[in-house]
């Protein structure tokens, strides 16, 4: 049985606030928390259904867990349905190191709120293999519960960092790294030589796009052409996940001459 404390606080980490000062996180489902386990990070507890239990008998030998009953799942779980299972771990610190992430493609997000995207985004990392994500200090955090639960686990095997970022790319830029930036008016990607070796790829926010101070910092704008039949009446522009998607299959399609 949960105490009312222990409620309160599983609770209070559907809050960036909290988050912060406990350095813990929520992860919801079969699916995300399986991989959470399986991940390096630290899991202090995992709640359960006697229903998921159930219906879950071969994860027994997985990873324990404790038995609450439905009601006391649905006082903490952050889902309008809950799964019946839920995990607490702990955030994981991650050191920003330009040595350690200049040789790799990595993605620098830049005021990305809406958490449904960061996931994707997260998501779509991982499948293309980018092991870094640069976030910027108003890009909505992504051990938000909307984000974790969107990312499928993708967010496990991924390192995200939050930075301020025009000193950053300062940083990068005197190193001779490649900076990459998604914008309206940029270069035809299907014509511009891409690099996935010491290349960095800012992708801005869905509403306004790169922010005009972080332009300069950009050595390749870079964009997709549109095929709509009347430009002007077509899409405005693309979902930043969508952006992100398409941009890193054609990085790999060159880097590997496929």
């Amino acid at each position: 049985m949960l105490s009312k404390n222990k409620i309160k606080y599983i609770r209070s980490l559907s809050l960036s606030k909290f988050r912060t000062l406990h350095r813990e996180f929520i992860s919801e489902g079969t699916k995300v928390v399986s991989e959470l386990v399986k991940s390096p990070i630290a899991v202090s507890d995992i709640f359960v259904t006697q229903r998921w239990a159930d219906d879950n008998s071969k994860l027994h030998s997985v990873f324990s867990y404790e038995i609450i009953t439905e009601n006391e799942m649905k006082l903490i779980s952050q889902l309008s349905t809950p799964p019946g299972v839920l995990a607490i771990a702990a955030i994981p610190t991650c050191d920003l190191e330009m040595n350690k992430i200049q040789d790799d493609l990595c993605l620098v997000l830049d005021g990305i709120n809406d958490p449904g995207n960061l996931g994707t985004i997260i998501r779509t990392a991982d499948w293309f293999g980018v092991k870094h994500i640069i976030c910027s200090l108003d890009t909505v955090d992504a051990y938000h519960p909307k984000v974790v639960q969107s990312t499928m686990g993708s967010l496990f095997r991924i390192h995200v960092y939050e930075t301020e970022l025009s000193s950053f790319l300062n940083s990068a830029k005197s190193k001779n790294i490649s900076i990459f930036g998604a914008v309206m008016q940029g270069n035809n990607i299907y014509k511009t030589q891409l690099s996935t070796k010491s290349s960095f790829l800012i992708i801005g926010s869905e509403s306004h796009g790169i922010r005009d101070y972080i332009l300069p910092f950009i050595n390749y704008p870079i964009t997709f052409p549109a095929f709509s039949e009347n430009s002007e009446q077509g899409a405005e522009s693309l979902n930043a996940s969508i952006a992100t998607a398409l941009i890193l299959g054609e990085f790999r399609r060159i880097s590997f001459n496929l």
